[in-house]
């Protein structure tokens, strides 16, 4: 089950790479940065109920339990992630990296991370 659940990790992850380069190169662009954070949310949530949908059956856990340890693994790993694309990858402060999870400065990655969190248990419950 492990190797699945790292195996969803980059899936998620790499669509949500991608997310927020579409929402720096283009929706910021177009939208203003206010409305694309929102726009960039709403999509990057959707990305991953679609591949909730489709990688919670393939992991298949057995439990709540499980179900909430395979959202919670992925939620540690974003972050973890994130934190190093903001530290090493693009050499921020570590004001300028955690300023992302401030939801009262309009950023709106920690409800991301909730979502990530419960979007496995929601998924077992409809599925059974």
């Amino acid at each position: 089950m492990l190797i699945k659940i790292v195996l969803g990790f980059f899936l998620i992850a790499l669509a949500e790479t991608f997310n927020g380069i579409f929402r720096v190169k283009v929706l910021s662009k177009k939208l203003g940065i206010k409305k694309a954070k929102l726009l960039s949310f709403l999509l990057g949530g959707s990305i991953v109920l679609i591949l909730n949908l489709i990688l919670v059956p393939w992991i298949e856990p057995k439990s709540m339990m499980d179900a909430f340890s395979i959202g919670f693994t992925w939620m540690s790993l974003m972050l973890a992630y994130d934190i190093f694309v903001g530290k090493v990858l693009f050499r921020l402060s570590w004001e300028k990296t955690l300023e992302d999870f401030n939801i009262f400065k309009g950023n709106l990655l920690s409800f991301g991370l909730l979502l990530i969190v419960f979007l496995p248990i929601i998924v077992l419950l409809v599925k059974n």
